[in-house]
């Protein structure tokens, strides 16, 4: 198993584990309850320039996300496409409106080159950890700011990401 298999595993591990701790009465409805799904687009992030996103709550703590970036260009001649597909785990420390958070999970990817007399298709991943801050409302607006840490190669870069969205 790869080592960003191998986080991912561990992350949801994590959240499994710390959903078991109850904070506060099973009656109480909070934001993310009403509003288990959002989109959003993510600004720089865990894709480097940006991709679009998906994440579904189990719960009022754990939320499992899955996005889609893109970047290519080229001429008549060459042309070069990567792909970033990020697939993980978020996992609230507050049940409120406006809560931190913890994420991990991996990014995969995949590139397609076709320039002169070379085409290829090459296919890799990174890992991903990262904390954040993220506003619910109840009206359905979405903000959240995450600091990563992406994970390749035995080191480790540190990158922003702004995400914008609509929960429902």
């Amino acid at each position: 198993m790869s080592r960003p298999s191998v986080l991912f595993c561990l992350v949801l591990l994590a959240c499994a584990i710390l959903t078991a701790v109850p904070t506060r009465p099973a009656s109480a409805e909070g934001v993310r309850e009403s509003l288990p799904d959002d989109i959003s687009i993510e600004l720089l992030g865990k894709c480097i320039i940006y991709n679009f996103g998906y994440q579904h709550m189990l719960g009022s703590r754990i939320g499992l996300e899955a996005g889609l970036g893109a970047l290519g260009g080229g001429s008549d001649e060459e042309n070069t496409t990567v792909v970033f597909v990020p697939l993980g785990a978020r996992f609230y420390l507050m049940p409120k409106e406006g809560s931190v958070f913890l994420t991990g999970g991996v990014v995969l990817i995949t590139a397609s080159f076709d320039s002169g007399p070379f085409d290829e298709d090459e296919s890799d991943s990174y890992g991903y950890v990262g904390a954040g801050m993220e506003y619910r409302s109840p009206g359905g607006l979405l903000f959240r700011g995450t600091a990563y840490g992406l994970l390749a190669g035995g080191g480790f870069f540190i990158w922003p990401g702004l995400s914008v969205g609509y929960a429902f």
